[in-house]
């Protein structure tokens, strides 16, 4: 029975990220390129650290996208109120600028609950099969009041992968009238009405789809 639900799981997955595709068709230009890890990397148009800084939403314990930026010249902030996350940027990756907060459609404090089956992955709704009492409140800001926090000219990158607070935050970077050059956003809320209304809201804005590769979604101003 467990093969068979995980077997339901995959196709159910697959079926999902085959639909969105095929309704949204991104562009998918000849100039993408990826970055980072399997796990941890994303496509982007174009290479030009002077578009302005890259904020990295999300580190979990995979920074590779992060330090590839860093790599190509960006200024880096990778953002995480995590504890796991936070050891872990300090211990491996000391040359990124950490900003111990979350990103939320508010400034102020917000319980996370973290997984049971991953200790780094905290959510701000409890996640299927969350560890029970296993809750704590971090620090939170708005993807605006970082922005001016860090006294940047302009964002080149904006990457969320915020384990089900996208919807949210991306609907508040419309409210707040926040244009990055690039937006990376991973949909863990994967609930097809939540997907398809904050992917037409961002076309909406103003912003074409690039790349689709499984959640990992690419945008950028038309």
């Amino acid at each position: 029975m467990k093969r068979l639900s995980s077997l339901r799981r995959k196709v159910s997955y697959k079926l999902k990220v085959f639909f969105l595709d095929g309704l949204f068709r991104p562009i998918r230009p000849m100039d993408m390129v990826r970055f980072g890890t399997y796990y941890g990397g994303w496509w982007i148009r174009r290479v030009d650290p002077g578009q302005g800084a890259a904020i990295c939403v999300g580190a979990g314990l995979d920074v590779s996208f992060d330090l590839e930026l860093l790599r190509l010249g960006y200024r880096v902030y990778t953002v995480d109120p995590t504890p796991d996350s936070i050891k872990f940027v300090r211990e491996t990756a000391p040359q990124l600028n950490l900003m111990p907060v979350g990103v939320w459609t508010e400034p102020g404090e917000l319980e996370f609950h973290r997984s049971a089956l991953y200790s780094d992955s905290w959510s701000a709704a409890p996640p299927a099969g969350a560890d029970g009492p296993v809750a704590q409140s971090f620090s939170v800001t708005t993807v605006k009041k970082l922005f001016e926090s860090i006294d940047e000219e302009s964002i080149a990158i904006l990457k969320l992968d915020i384990e089900g607070a996208e919807h949210q935050v991306l609907r508040s970077i419309v409210r707040d009238q926040i244009r990055p050059d690039c937006i990376c956003v991973e949909f863990d809320d994967q609930r097809l009405r939540k997907v398809i209304a904050s992917v037409r809201l961002l076309k909406k804005y103003g912003y074409d789809l690039l790349e689709i590769e499984n959640w990992n979604y690419t945008f950028v101003p038309r």
